[in-house]
């Protein structure tokens, strides 16, 4: 009997164990998904791809070291503009005639400071044919990437890019008190109503974000512009008409309108978690109405609120389509920026992404001070 109760505890560890094993490929698998485009990001904000018009040949490029590689795979000095197959050279650049194609191609290849300063492609008689190097074929093209911090230097050395960032905190500080300023006081509201209507007027904050957030946004531009809803009422007012697109208040209006909810609902949740018998104590004790607000209610309600202003002031800040649509070139947020680089430039794009998810976790440890145990309240929900 005694050796069946010690057996148990093994057959339970061989249980659990068996479990636990059965389980890590599953959490392996999360891990991967939800690190790997970020570890995608941070990667090509550190690197760049070798130049497609690179001829470096492993070593500092000069006109030597090309003339070598020329002469290797079969090219011979000629004057310029030669013959297929054949290459000249001045001082710091070398002209190459190509005798693998049927028609003329004649590359000017300018060295300076040991890389690739211009290649151009000419005409037979010396002038230019193409000098974006779209669609010159290399002589031997390098694969693979080199390790740079340029990408952040360029931002920060921008004017122009770290106007658009500082705009982008500012018009995110905005919405995200904005949302603060109502959110707090609608959530205690709804916290203190009877349940019934509770339930209901909660169905209705929740309603909108069931709808596709560019619609939304949409709206408010139907709302908004010249010939909307808006100017076409205050027109049957007989009221002068207000231009209000394509500005920084209709950029605001719309995140708030967007990020609302998700000021609301948690503090929402924390204050309806809220131990009913502190506010009493309170009261016995003598305090009011607007002491027990500030003196337990607030303090109490602290998670809900940090936990507000992280999911409004994080979207907020890299929201391109609210921008794009509501504001003007006067209103564009890094968001946008963001998003047009890595139409043309990725690796530029990555590092101003990392450079804001980098701002944004200093923001959440800060936020995160003020946070307390959920016992004491809710969170996130």
């Amino acid at each position: 009997m005694r050796k069946q109760v010690e057996n148990k505890p093994k057959e339970r560890q061989v249980q659990s164990a068996g479990r636990s094993a059965f389980g890590y490929p599953y959490v392996v698998f999360a891990i991967v998904f939800i690190l790997a485009p970020l570890f995608l990001i941070v990667f090509y904000s550190i690197t760049l791809p070798k130049s497609p018009v690179s001829i470096s040949l492993g070593e500092k490029c000069t006109v030597d070291a090309i003339v070598d590689k020329l002469e290797f795979i079969g090219y011979t000095e000629e004057a310029f503009p030669g013959n297929a197959g054949t290459y000249s050279v001045t001082e710091d650049t070398v002209s190459i005639v190509n005798f693998r194609e049927n028609r003329f191609e004649c590359y000017s290849v300018r060295v300076k400071d040991g890389m690739v300063y211009s290649l151009t492609e000419l005409n037979k008689d010396g002038s230019v044919f193409d000098d974006t190097m779209a669609s010159v074929k290399v002589l031997n093209k390098e694969n693979g990437f080199v390790f740079t911090i340029n990408h952040f230097k360029n931002f920060f050395s921008s004017t122009v890019y770290i106007e658009v960032f500082l705009r982008s905190i500012y018009i995110a500080l905005i919405s995200t008190v904005v949302c603060l300023l109502i959110g707090y006081p609608t959530a205690y509201i709804l916290a203190n109503m009877q349940s019934r209507f509770r339930n209901f007027l909660s169905v209705l904050f929740v309603l909108p974000m069931w709808m596709n957030f560019l619609l939304r946004t949409y709206a408010w531009r139907n709302l908004l512009e010249k010939s909307g809803v808006l100017n076409s009422f205050l027109s049957f007012l007989g009221l002068p008409e207000q231009n209000l697109m394509y500005t920084q208040g209709a950029v605001i209006l719309c995140m708030v309108y967007n990020f609302l909810p998700f000021m609301i609902l948690p503090i929402y949740n924390t204050l309806s978690k809220l131990d009913k018998s502190m506010i009493e104590a309170s009261h016995d004790l003598g305090a009011n109405h607007y002491q027990t607000l500030i003196k337990v209610v607030l303090p109490n309600s602290v998670p809900g609120i940090v936990s507000g202003i992280t999911m409004t002031f994080v979207p907020s800040i890299t929201a391109f389509a609210v921008s794009r649509i509501m504001g003007g070139t006067e209103s564009m947020m890094i968001g946008e920026i963001i998003e047009r680089q890595f139409k043309y430039d990725p690796w530029f794009g990555s590092a101003i992404s990392v450079i804001i998810m980098i701002l944004l976790l200093i923001s959440m440890v800060f936020l995160s001070k003020y946070d307390k145990e959920e016992t004491v309240g809710g969170g996130l929900i």
